[in-house]
């Protein structure tokens, strides 16, 4: 009995062991701030993941070569947009040439990070002298990819890692709908997935704004290819008139796709958490939320009922951004971080296997790296997506900013007005529309965006948005959202008075 009891303990111990082996581990490699012999403060959207990952890597990173150890102080006040209006109102208090408490400013797109480049907010990055190597020529990082900047002109902030927008779908659920696994932005605006579409409001969320703007631009696209110069007519008026058409298509399949949303979240990341939990069938969401919960639900046999897609031809690559602090407290740490991050020691990181060579330490983060020259063999047999190259083809799509990047913000109050404040409407016109098997009159209608033409919105909303006059602009949405609750309520008459 005495040797059972003895067995039993020495199991016991051992699972004891397995269980709190992660917490020993943790505490071993973390460092504590009062430990610490230089405290680092970076501001960022990154998940608990990413932040540990690097936090760790780059602490034993720093210890190696300095020998002093690190804390990292991380202040996450929530996504993009909500870090930039953090940031500018410290930046309003802060007297001239002083810092603001933080040292670097990592995760968010080029958008936010050039804006806030030319308010002269960030240093100028050491690395571009130290590893020019690093930049440019055949194996360094592109300037522009796929009209995507990958870092600043003037050198204050660069990508470390890619981003994708795309489709999130739940395998099941699609299945049980009898459709075909969504492949393009179209797909989503099939009127049987009403009321199965998770979004997210694109003025509370910064890469759902972007997702729109790409679904946009590829509408854009498909009518610069397709429409031919008039009589009379020269080559920019030809290009002008293509936007003009682009511009009403892509509006039209938002409209779309949002009727067909069965909510509006404040927040991107619950989007593939919901679809996951088959709370809806699909949804947009940028690749590395969509492959965190691809990989956070794979069967045994590798299987995963959420599945994450690019659609053809309709999204770019962009990147995840770091800049340094003008005025920062740690300004050679902050620069070493940066550093560290576009290292090939950094770089492997974002898709390495746990356990690997130089790979995260507790969860993979299934994020691709930015530097083309850490795509070799050697490193993509370690990798988590070592199918996907994505320098080894010419991008299917192409980014033009000049022709929405300077409406952006217009853009996204435009949707708010159309879908969101005049969801209910939109809604129950998508359904009668559906039901009576889209009668034209009614369809012309229900997609008059007349009011929020290429031209008004380059011209008077964005203009009336620059004023920056709180009362004027909330009267602006106020019209435009009256307006598409009057168009939806009529298209709804239309399509009842068509089957009498």
């Amino acid at each position: 009995m005495k040797k059972y009891w003895n067995k039993r303990l020495g199991v016991i111990v051992a699972l004891v062991a397995v269980a709190i082996s992660p917490l020993l581990l943790q505490r071993a490699e973390s460092i504590d701030r009062s430990s610490a012999d230089e405290v680092l403060v970076v501001i960022s959207p990154h998940n608990e993941t990413i932040r540990q990952e690097f936090g760790l890597a780059f602490n034993k990173y720093w210890q190696e070569r300095t020998g002093k150890k690190i804390f990292i102080d991380w202040r996450t006040p929530g996504g993009t947009s909500e870090i930039r209006l953090v940031l500018e109102n410290k930046f309003k208090s802060a007297e001239a040439d002083q810092g603001i408490g933080i040292d670097v400013f990592f995760g968010g797109g080029e958008y936010v990070f050039e804006k806030m480049s030319k308010a002269g907010r960030f240093a100028k990055l050491d690395v571009f002298e130290k590893h020019a190597d690093w930049f440019g020529g055949k194996e360094g990082i592109p300037q522009t990819y796929g009209g995507e900047m990958f870092y600043g002109k003037d050198h204050t902030w660069a990508g470390v890692c890619l981003s994708q927008f795309g489709i999130c779908y739940n395998v099941n659920s699609v299945a049980k709908l009898g459709l075909e696994p969504p492949a393009s932005w179209d797909d989503l605006g099939r009127p049987e997935f009403f009321g199965e579409i998770a979004m997210a409001d694109p003025m509370k969320s910064g890469s759902v704004a972007r997702a729109f703007e790409m679904l946009v631009q590829q509408k854009i696209h498909i009518s610069l290819r397709k429409t031919k110069r008039e009589p009379g007519e020269n080559e920019s008026q030809r290009r002008l008139r293509a936007i003009r058409y682009g511009w009403a298509d892509g509006l039209n399949l938002i409209q779309k796709i949002a009727a067909n949303a069965r909510y509006f979240t404040d927040s991107a990341s619950k989007i593939p958490h919901d679809v996951a939990q088959g709370n809806a069938a699909a949804g947009m969401c940028i690749d590395f939320y969509g492959r965190a919960y691809n990989e956070k639900l794979k069967q045994l046999d590798g299987s995963s009922r959420l599945q994450w897609v690019a659609p053809v031809g309709g999204t770019s690559l962009s990147v995840d951004t770091v800049a340094v602090f003008r005025g920062a407290e740690q300004p050679e740490l902050a620069q070493g971080f940066v550093e560290f991050l576009l290292s090939q020691r950094g770089q492997v990181i974002w898709n390495k296997k746990v356990g690997s060579d130089g790979g995260p330490s507790r969860q993979v983060l299934r994020r691709l790296p930015v530097r083309p020259d850490v795509y070799t063999a050697e490193n993509l047999a370690d990798f988590t997506d070592p199918e996907i190259l994505p320098y080894k083809e010419e991008p299917d799509f192409v980014y033009q900013p000049e022709i929405t990047g300077p409406i952006f913000g217009a853009l996204r109050v435009v949707i708010k007005n159309m879908c969101i404040d005049s969801h209910d409407e939109l809604q129950a016109a998508w359904k009668a529309l559906s039901e009576k098997g889209f009668p034209e009159r009614a369809l012309v209608h229900f997609h008059d965006v007349s009011y929020v033409s290429y031209d008004k919105t380059t011209g008077g909303i964005s203009q009336q948005l620059r004023m920056k006059n709180k009362v004027e602009a909330i009267e602006m949405s106020k019209r435009m959202a009256g307006i598409f609750r009057r168009n939806y309520t009529e298209a709804i008459e239309l399509a009842e008075e068509a089957k009498k």
